[in-house]
Formats: structure tokens, C-alpha cells, sequence
């Protein structure tokens, strides 16, 4: 294998010697074959929008992905190429609500040397002395819209999972299609790094559609894993919206209506099963969530209220 470390670079001496050492929390979303409902890409693209952030590593992407297997756009104007779209897998330093920094490692999946692309960061992780790393992925389940997100959380070291009872007894084995993710934290233990993740399993009938409830869930689960305060309340307006079209949609569909109701029969059938494997871990709203919107409901009624004696 060839020195790791050939595969990055450091923006610059300056803002790499600024980062505060220890307790750092390292995030990855890292979208790649299965990122159902698009959850990990608005989680990404959500936290680059909205937390104040700087770059301090940039990968060596030529090394790592495959254009030919996912071709980067081009922009054509008619005459010529005026742009060519090609991903970066980058390491940010981010600031949370309360100005609280951790990494935020962002970009594409990468298709090639996944175990020289892991020591690398296994390498970053000890030279930022990281704390714990969190990951996030979304796999398609036979699940309802309508019904709290189930998360499947794992972790490299039981104590992290914090009492949430994860998908089965820890004893059956099952066989998954991996993701760098998942080497990445097995890595991460082998080298005595504390890493966890969380799964949002999101309707298989939405998995091409953006899904932000997906999103929402696992960014709410890691601002609670790695003590951040992440601003949420703008992502849950969205996920309001979305799950409002879609509702308007399903409407005017008999046929997966009566899908629907299956799923939510079936679910409701085995979250009361503890024996049926479904996770505990639900997805529910922060108190600040909570908070804000009751706010907001109470502004609106105060302005109709204002309105109604005026109108009479």
C-alpha cells in the first residue's frame, strides 16, 4: 500500500494549527449506492448551508473515485463546455449553534483504495485528536411515511450505543452489501478509536425521492451522540412541507394508499414486538424543535387574532 498520507493535503499551516485539539467529534455523511431518500446528501448539504465552517483537508479525488462509474455533469452552452462538475472529498471544521467546533468529513463515497483512504483518516483522526467519530447512512425498509423514523445505531464499542437497543441480539450474524463507512469504523476500532453511526431506514417506495424526514432523523441523533447543538428547525419546516405534498399526492392514489396502510399495519404490528428486531431508537423532535414551532403557532394566532376585530 502507498503512503496514505499521500492522499491529502492541508489547506494551510495557519487554519490547521487553529484547530482546538481534543474532544473533537469527526461527522461523515457519505452518500454513495444507498443513500435512501437522498437522507445523507440534505444532511451534507444542510450542514455545509447552514453552520460556519473552514476548509482544512482536501483528498486526492482522481485517487479515489470513478467517473466513468458515476460521470461528473458538464455544463453546455451550446458552443462549448463551460464547466466540468468534479466531486471533492474535503474535512471541514465546523462551529455548531453554540459555537462548539468538530469535523465534518464531506464528499462522495469513494469507489477506489477504501483501505488506504481509511488509514488516512485514521491518520487525521490521531493527529486532530478526535474523540469519536459518527457516520450516517439511509437504507430503503419496508416501512410507512407516516410513522416515526426508525434508526439502527452500531458502534465499535458497545458502551457507545448508551443503552439504545440496536437491530438484533448482537449474536446473529447477518450478511450486508458494505460500505466505507463500514470499514472505515471497524478500522477505527482495530486502531483503539472510539466510531458509531446511525442507519435511517426510510419507505422503499421513496428511496429515488428526496426524503429530508430521513435527514432530519439522523442529524437529530447525531447532535445528540456527539453533543452538538445543530440548527434543526429549518430542516424540520422542510420536512413539514415535503411530508405535506407528498400526503396531497398519495390522495389521489387508491393503489398506494392501500400500501400504505399495509406498512403501517405491519408496523404498528411489530414495534410492539420487542422480538421483531425493529430498533428502539425512534426519530422525535429536540425540545428547541419543539419550542420554536409552538412559538411561531402562537405568533400566527396572535396576528389572526389581531385581524378578526378589524375585519368585524
Amino acid at each position: 500500500m502507498r503512503d496514505p498520507r499521500e492522499l491529502y493535503t492541508f489547506e494551510s499551516a495557519d487554519v490547521v494549527a487553529a484547530v482546538p485539539r481534543g474532544r473533537l467529534t469527526l461527522v461523515h455523511a457519505l452518500p454513495g449506492i444507498v443513500d435512501a431518500g437522498n437522507a445523507c446528501r440534505i444532511a451534507a448539504t444542510y450542514l455545509r448551508d447552514s453552520l460556519r465552517h473552514v476548509r482544512l483537508v482536501t483528498f486526492d479525488a482522481d485517487e479515489l473515485l470513478d467517473y466513468r462509474g458515476s460521470r461528473p455533469q458538464a455544463v453546455f452552452d451550446g458552443r462549448s463546455f463551460t464547466s466540468v462538475d468534479i466531486p471533492e472529498v474535503t474535512l471541514h471544521l465546523m462551529y455548531d449553534e453554540a459555537d462548539r467546533p468538530f469535523l465534518f468529513l464531506d464528499g462522495p463515497e469513494p469507489d477506489l483504495q477504501w483501505r488506504r483512504f481509511a488509514e488516512a483518516l485514521i491518520d487525521l483522526v490521531e493527529f486532530f485528536d478526535v474523540d469519536r467519530v459518527v457516520s450516517m447512512n439511509a437504507i430503503p425498509m419496508a416501512v410507512p411515511h407516516t410513522r416515526p423514523i426508525s434508526l439502527i445505531a452500531h458502534a465499535n464499542d458497545e458502551s457507545l450505543l448508551g443503552g439504545v437497543d440496536a437491530f438484533g441480539d448482537g449474536h446473529t450474524e447477518m450478511v450486508v452489501p458494505a460500505s466505507f463507512g463500514a470499514l472505515l469504523e471497524r478500522e477505527l476500532g482495530r486502531a483503539d478509536h472510539p466510531a458509531m453511526g446511525y442507519v435511517a431506514q426510510i419507505p422503499h417506495y421513496l428511496t429515488r425521492s428526496d426524503f429530508p424526514a430521513g435527514a432530519l432523523a439522523l442529524l437529530r441523533r447525531v447532535s445528540t451522540a456527539a453533543g452538538l447543538e445543530l440548527p434543526l428547525v429549518e430542516l424540520g419546516d422542510l420536512t413539514d412541507a415535503a411530508s405535506a405534498a407528498l400526503g396531497e399526492t398519495l390522495v389521489e392514489n387508491a393503489e398506494v394508499q392501500g400500501i400504505v396502510a399495509a406498512l403501517e399495519e405491519s408496523y404498528d404490528a411489530m414495534s410492539h414486538d420487542e422480538a421483531a428486531g425493529i430498533p428502539a431508537t425512534m426519530d422525535m423532535p429536540t425540545a428547541d424543535e419543539i419550542g420554536d414551532h409552538f412559538e411561531r403557532f402562537l405568533a400566527r394566532h396572535d396576528d389572526d387574532g389581531d385581524e378578526g376585530p378589524r375585519g368585524a
